[in-house]
């Protein structure tokens, strides 16, 4: 059993939260409420509300079973391991004999993979808690080979003072660039195009 404290003005207001952020249902956990100011407390006081549910029931876990069972459907022998968990992001790592088929052409069934999961798992939450999924470190040296092109582009806008059109990318992608770039002098990026697959565009700037 796992116990989370939870505060708020009133008791719908820690139980809405809590179920936001644990991604539960109310059948699945046990609220616990106590009052946190004390008799000294001036004002409308504060509740806080100790809540308790199963381990399994953890969204990191959740996500884990998730991505298992969808290889499983896709016939993909694979290891699913959860690497990290807080309230903003689950890291979840596949070690698989698979692993080009799973990461596909540039890195498209793996994005595919990871917004399925996010989508499934996030959609019926007000908040959102990001769901990242890696493979070999491919994400890890993909990141490495954006942050290259993004420091090449910005000294060929440098040199030429000219704007480069980069390729089309994903929104993990384009973040990378954009952040690459976001103190580099004289260069400024901004992305082009509709839907979640756009090109950045690197202009020269005074």
């Amino acid at each position: 059993m796992i116990t989370r404290e939870f505060s708020g003005k009133t008791e719908k207001e820690i139980i809405d939260n809590a179920l936001d952020t644990l991604k539960l249902k109310e059948d699945q956990v046990v609220f616990d409420f106590e009052n946190k100011g004390g008799i000294f407390s001036f004002g409308k006081k504060d509740l806080t509300a100790k809540v308790s549910f199963e381990d399994d029931l953890l969204f990191g876990n959740r996500c884990l079973m998730f991505v298992k069972e969808l290889l499983e459907k896709m016939d993909i022998e694979a290891k699913i391991y959860l690497i990290e968990e807080d309230d903003e992001k689950i890291i979840i790592e596949i070690e698989s004999p698979d692993s080009a088929l799973i990461i596909g052409k540039q890195g498209k069934n793996l994005e595919a993979i990871q917004t399925i999961v996010n989508v499934a798992l996030n959609r019926n939450s007000n908040i959102w808690t990001k769901v990242i999924i890696d493979i070999g470190n491919y994400r890890s040296r993909k990141e490495k080979m954006l942050k290259k092109t993004a420091l090449t582009a910005a000294m060929q806008v440098r040199k030429s003072k000219e704007s480069v059109l980069l390729d089309p990318m994903n929104p993990f992608e384009r973040r990378i660039i954009h952040m690459t770039l976001k103190e580099e002098k004289n260069v400024e990026t901004e992305s082009e195009g509709e839907g979640l697959v756009k090109r950045v565009r690197v202009f020269y700037k005074e």
